[in-house]
């Protein structure tokens, strides 16, 4: 199973009451991967681990999502815990009771969406070159990046300038945004 909505609607469907304690890992080359519910839990049960957050095409709102090596699979599994396969590409590992005891679900539901807030969201390697992508030269045969313009915006000192200045400044602007475009 591939990363799908399916997936996503999965996680949900767990943290609205389904199976609470089972964290499903989804295989991707020679890495597992969790989303969402799952990415939750494995961090505050089995590891620390990296968190990323990015938004992916059909799926309305970014993901969360955490990954490791096949490899290493059996290192993060906690003693009781149940690994089993569902598909060739997917296993569960359900984790003991024990565990979960002491974190009551409105506790639990209130943590994960604290923790998934805070995690920053990732720029696709695409919009990251765009954004440094060299534009073209500015008046100085400086190269300008997206970042050099909006360095440029703020730095622009608005209240001295007229609004004949301020609006060919913003033309200059536009037009140097425009070849993003």
């Amino acid at each position: 199973m591939s990363l799908t909505k399916e997936i996503i609607d999965q996680e949900a469907s767990m943290m609205k009451g389904g199976e609470r304690g089972v964290i499903h890992l989804h295989r991707e080359g020679s890495f597992f991967r969790a989303y969402e519910w799952s990415a939750y839990l494995s961090c505050r049960y089995l590891h620390e681990f990296k968190v990323n957050k990015r938004a992916f095409n059909g799926i309305e709102k970014p993901v969360a999502y955490i990954g490791f090596p096949e490899t290493s699979l059996d290192k993060w599994m906690p003693e009781g815990a149940e690994l089993k396969e569902i598909e060739e590409k997917h296993l569960t590992i359900r984790l003991p009771d024990l565990m979960l005891q002491n974190d009551p679900p409105d506790i639990l539901d209130a943590a994960y969406l604290a923790w998934k807030d805070a995690i920053p969201l990732n720029e696709s390697k695409g919009e990251k070159k765009k954004k440094e992508q060299p534009l073209h030269s500015d008046d100085d045969g400086k190269r300008l990046t997206l970042t050099g313009i909006m360095q440029r915006v703020l730095a622009y000192p608005i209240e001295s300038k007229s609004p004949l200045e301020s609006m060919v400044f913003l033309a200059d602007i536009k037009r140097q945004l425009s070849e993003l475009i």
